[in-house]
């Protein structure tokens, strides 16, 4: 997919705003060797400092959280206006991608046999797309403001539609034999 993404974007948003489909790839795959040192990293602290892994465990998710509304908020504030006139729109179409990423990811991991924690699992991930991802590419290769709004907003509604399912599902939680 990281390598797919830049290519059908400069294929079909080409023809509206110019693309850099190499530079897109570049920064993409940039972001592998973080990914796969923080999995190596968490790994190797779990059995070499578990002592420091218990004391910055805590403070990950806050940052996580305050980092994604800094970039977020700031794509939106930037484009406040453009959201104004069409935002509903916006809110509309980034509402109806992660409702249906939520609710196909659970229908279709349930076809498939899977069991309900795990099915509840994928929905999550399935409807929790990474948008943050398209907000600092879309600042970093695009040199109008208004192309990081879509992913701003939608990071803004994946946040709270994933919370509120999460929170739901946790008042019944599934037993592991149940299906």
């Amino acid at each position: 997919m990281q390598i797919m993404m830049p290519f059908l974007t400069a294929k079909l948003a080409g023809q509206y705003v110019a693309v850099d489909a190499v530079g897109l790839l570049v920064s993409t795959l940039q972001l592998e060797p973080g990914c796969a040192s923080s999995r190596i990293g968490r790994c190797i602290s779990k059995s070499v400092l578990p002592g420091l892994v218990r004391l910055i465990s805590p403070l990950m998710p806050p940052i996580a959280v305050g980092t994604v509304a800094i970039l977020c908020g700031n794509a939106i504030a930037q484009s406040s206006s453009a959201i104004l006139k069409s935002g509903l729109q916006v809110v509309l179409a980034a509402s109806l991608l992660h409702a249906s990423g939520f609710f196909f990811g659970y229908i279709l991991s349930r076809l498939l046999g899977i069991d309900v924690a795990s099915a509840r699992t994928i929905s999550i991930e399935v409807g929790m797309q990474n948008s943050v991802l398209g907000v600092v590419l879309a600042t970093q290769h695009f040199g109008n403001p208004l192309t990081a709004v879509p992913c701003a907003v939608s990071s803004v509604c994946h946040s709270i539609f994933g919370s509120v399912l999460a929170g739901i599902w946790r008042q019944n939680v599934p037993t592991q034999t149940q299906d």
